[in-house]
């Protein structure tokens, strides 16, 4: 293949499609990294992308166009980990490519949510990814009906535009079944509400597992994602005597601080007294006693697709690249096994799954 014609303007993502003949959407994908792209197809378009001499450039674009260089990056809470580690990849994804980061705080709160859509939608952001919440108003799915956006973690059914999510059905059921596979029959969960979709997925995919093996689901406690919520509800699920659970799955990283609060506040250690297993990995997994176990979460992966995923629409002139609307790009999650679970002291073949 030639080099575009001398003279032509700086190439674009369609200058590429069309010299491949392939669909836009699927450039814009491959050269962002997405999963779904198979490897040889990635390879000839990063390939092609370079000896073309495509190089994105946001910041000139923006200069020339009616946006501003800013993205908008709106979550639930900066405390939790997962979250933090988030936004600086977001905001070192964009700097990379002329953008600056501006970073809104939902606490949840709906109406501060469409508070700060308005706020970037007023400061013309060229894109916007966005946490949202489980009540948006209807202004806040009007407002992001008509920008270059991206859904993060969670879907919001209101919301038409692609969501980056996390696979958090397979993630708790991995958890559930390695405390399973090592004889734990009395498994407790406590996870988010279901009206947030990764609070619905992850509690879906304890149920499952144990449905498979044909066990009580019953020690469950669904709420905020708040260390104080499950601190509570631990501390309600082990007060049974013999009868309490002898290993337990939390499914978000905040509620896995408090989770051990309420493991420290009843004087039981883990794994002797109860296996647990945590969700997310910031850095503290590891250091305390033996390390936790944990569903280790692709969030450099996901803050790199989203990020890319918008300036490349963004840069190809288009609110929503072809093909993309309403989909989900879901990223594997990954068991890692540490000092927190153990083998409880029965046969594991009494647990195998029923036929």
């Amino acid at each position: 293949m030639k080099p575009l014609p001398a003279g032509m303007s700086a190439v674009t993502i369609r200058d590429i499609a069309n010299d491949l003949s392939m669909s836009h959407a699927t450039v814009s994908r491959a050269l962002a990294n997405h999963p779904s792209v198979k490897p040889d197809t990635k390879l000839r378009v990063q390939t092609r992308a370079r000896e073309l001499g495509y190089v994105p450039n946001g910041l000139a674009q923006s200069m020339r166009g009616t946006h501003g260089p800013v993205l908008g990056l709106v979550i639930p809470d900066i405390q939790n980990e997962f979250y933090a580690a988030m936004a600086q990849i977001v905001a070192d994804a964009a700097a990379a490519r002329g953008f600056h980061l501006a970073l809104s705080i939902t606490e949840d709160d709906p109406d501060r949510e469409m508070g700060d859509v308005r706020a970037l939608l007023v400061s013309r952001a060229a894109g916007v990814i966005i946490t949202p919440t489980s009540k948006a108003r209807t202004e806040t799915l009007e407002m992001l009906r008509g920008i270059n956006a991206a859904q993060l973690v969670r879907r919001h059914p209101g919301i038409a535009h692609e969501a980056v999510l996390i696979d958090d059905f397979a993630g708790v059921a991995s958890a559930t079944r390695h405390l399973v596979n090592y004889g734990h029959r009395r498994i407790a969960y406590v996870g988010t509400h279901p009206d947030i979709s990764c609070g619905l997925d992850r509690h879906e995919g304890f149920r499952s597992v144990m449905a498979e093996y044909g066990l009580d689901a019953g020690h469950t406690a669904l709420g905020p994602p708040r260390p104080e919520f499950a601190q509570h509800a631990v501390t309600s699920l082990l007060a049974a005597g013999n009868q309490r659970p002898t290993a337990l799955v939390v499914g978000s990283s905040s509620l896995t601080i408090g989770a051990l609060e309420a493991l420290r506040g009843l004087r039981l250690r883990w794994p002797e007294d109860i296996s647990l297993v945590g969700y997310g990995d910031p850095v503290w997994f590891k250091l305390i006693g033996h390390g936790l176990t944990t569903v280790q979460l692709p969030v450099q992966e996901m803050g790199r697709y989203a990020t890319s995923l918008l300036l490349m629409r963004f840069e190809g002139s288009s609110t929503m690249a072809a093909g993309s609307t309403g989909e989900a790009s879901r990223f594997a999650p990954s068991l890692v096994v540490r000092g927190s679970t153990a083998i409880f002291p029965h046969s594991p073949q009494e647990y195998q799954a029923r036929p």
